[in-house]
């Protein structure tokens, strides 16, 4: 008999729920059927004892707090365990407050499963008891397991048709037959492969001797597929079809949009061609209207991080700005900002090019600049829409610029973007367009800037001792001796990679009122940076190294997307 269930049955004891002389007569069985079905169920089988009776037994003896979670589900976190090891351990995430997840179990886990789960979900487990009926009916309103859309079975294999794989000559002459009538099915398939493995986009690209097949997995590149060059015009044509591009329409570029839905998952592919000299490459980028209900806990911020930002979302007026470059998780920033702060008594309007994604209680404007429908003619209609809060998608030029500036001068809170590398570097870009230093000075609150970097995969995680050489070269010889790093092996859930997913590192530059007096002034980055450093400001390669100390991504990683100096 293990040590959880003789704790419990010693609690019962205890309590009076049932006798000493019962659970010694019935030791043996409810051994056994613990085995099976778990230490609650069996002592309600068994004893026939109440659910009540055994989740406060488990409270008491095991000190954790008791929760009831069924209503909890629509916010609750994603892609931690599978269904099987949800159904396995009894154990569903409920949610996630920075680095704490907060899991629902129905038996008390064990010092070994809460170890499994910190490493699996890079957090520290906060665990909480509910019923076996809660736990149930819970567990119908949740979406975010790991294997309803892995469950769908791929269906053509990619290694009967991979030129590189069967070599180019014979390749091409066995698979004309085979391939004539499949191009639909080979869509379909191309989808769903994108989708299983999380990707963010699908490149199609003719060659000189092939068509390369290409997926963005965790902001990385790889191959997928490389076909006859041959099939190149068909494959663009049922793409094309699809997403309502015209087929025989090939010297421009052009653009066009394809809704699916796997699973419990839909995605709206937003769809680019462009004209190459050896014929029209295409890009696929998918967005999974599932995925994007997050919230800020969910964004990999650290606590100090995640303070600051949701202190400035919570001022009424001034511009707050996320910076980074195309791809780093802005958008999904601002979208879970508004997520906190949108209410019933709040009138939140965006104007964005294009609107990615639907939310509820949020007034979102399409930018059609054909129509004379720009970021600036909606900004200005919106300032007389008795707006609290407003998005513009991007301060691209000075006009949009100045009427953000002035909007937050005049009490409303404003949320952009910005292309720089920095959070610095976005106060002497806003001046680079042409907006006046006093505007910038008088509205802007506060800067995120973010990178995404690829998380290392929880199930085939290892740490390691770095050499000095290492260290050195990663510019952090200043660490004690016999600090440890983390890295992936390589397992069959991340495809051998060694990671899984991305997380997101951050700076938030908070400006003060000496700031201000630069910024009005003569404005150096040099100057701010002195500035926001004496205020504890910390920056994104602090961030990544804190993050790869903690075993949630590498250093590698770090360097990747930021420079060491």
């Amino acid at each position: 008999m293990n040590t959880e269930l003789r704790q419990v049955l010693d609690a019962l004891v205890e309590r009076g729920s049932v006798s000493a002389d019962v659970v010694s007569v019935k030791r043996l069985l409810i051994d056994d059927s613990a085995r099976l079905k778990g230490i609650a169920r069996s002592l309600i089988e068994v004893l026939a004892l109440s659910e009540d009776e055994i989740a406060d037994a488990i409270c008491s003896r095991f000190r954790f707090a008791r929760m009831q979670i069924v209503h909890e589900m629509e916010s609750a976190p994603a892609n931690i365990l599978t269904d099987d090891e949800i159904r396995h351990y009894n154990a569903l995430p409920v949610f996630r407050i920075g680095l704490e997840l907060t899991i629902a179990f129905i038996d008390p886990p064990s010092s070994t499963l809460n170890n499994f789960l910190q490493k699996l979900s890079g957090c520290r487990i906060k665990p909480v008891i509910t019923t076996v009926s809660d736990f149930e009916a819970a567990l119908k309103n949740y979406k975010g397991g790991l294997d309803k859309l892995q469950k769908i079975v791929t269906s053509i294999n990619f290694d009967k048709l991979d030129i590189k794989k069967l070599g180019e000559k014979g390749a091409t002459k066995a698979m004309e037959a085979e391939l004539d009538g499949m191009m639909s099915d080979l869509v379909n398939e191309l989808l769903l492969r994108a989708a299983k493995s999380g990707a963010s986009d699908i490149h199609v690209e003719p060659l000189e001797h092939e068509l390369l097949i290409r997926f963005r997995i965790d902001g990385v590149l790889q191959r997928i597929l490389s076909l006859p060059i041959a099939y190149h015009p068909a494959m663009i044509a049922v793409f094309k079809s699809r997403s309502g591009i015209d087929i025989f329409q090939r010297g421009i570029p052009q653009d066009g949009r394809i809704t699916m839905t796997f699973a419990d998952r839909e995605f709206d592919v937003r769809v680019s061609t462009l004209p190459l000299l050896k014929g029209e490459k295409m890009v696929l980028r998918l967005l999974s209207k599932t995925s994007m209900m997050i919230n800020l806990e969910n964004l990999g911020f650290s606590e100090s991080n995640l303070r600051q930002f949701r202190s400035l979302l919570a001022l009424p007026n001034g511009i707050v700005l996320v910076t980074g470059p195309t791809g780093s998780g802005k958008t999904t920033s601002l979208y879970a900002g508004l997520n906190e702060i949108k209410s019933i008594g709040t009138n939140i309007t965006t104007v964005e090019n294009p609107v990615e994604y639907k939310l509820d209680l949020i007034n979102q404007v399409q930018v059609m600049a054909e129509r004379g429908l720009t970021f600036a003619t909606s900004l200005r209609a919106i300032l007389r829409q008795d707006p609290d809060v407003v998005l513009v998608g991007e301060i691209r030029d000075v006009e949009t610029g100045t009427i953000a500036t002035e909007a937050a001068l005049t009490g409303h809170l404003v949320l952009s973007t910005l292309h720089t590398n920095d959070a610095i570097g976005a106060i002497p870009r806003m001046i680079n367009l042409g907006i006046e230093a006093f505007w910038v000075s008088a509205s802007v609150i506060g800067i995120v800037a973010q990178r995404l970097v690829r998380r290392i995969c929880a199930r085939c995680k290892e740490e390691y001792e770095p050499t000095p050489e290492r260290l050195e070269a990663f510019g952090l010889s200043n660490l004690p001796k016999g600090t440890t790093l983390f890295r992936g092996k390589g397992c069959e859930y991340c495809s051998g990679i060694g990671f899984k997913g991305r997380v997101a590192i951050h700076e938030v530059l908070v400006i003060t009122e000496e700031m201000r007096d630069v910024i009005f002034g003569e404005v150096t980055t040099g100057k701010l940076r002195k500035l926001a450093l004496a205020n504890n400001f910390r920056d994104m390669l602090f961030d990544g190294v804190q993050k790869s100390l903690a075993g949630i991504t590498t250093v590698d990683e770090v360097r990747r997307v930021i420079p060491f100096s």
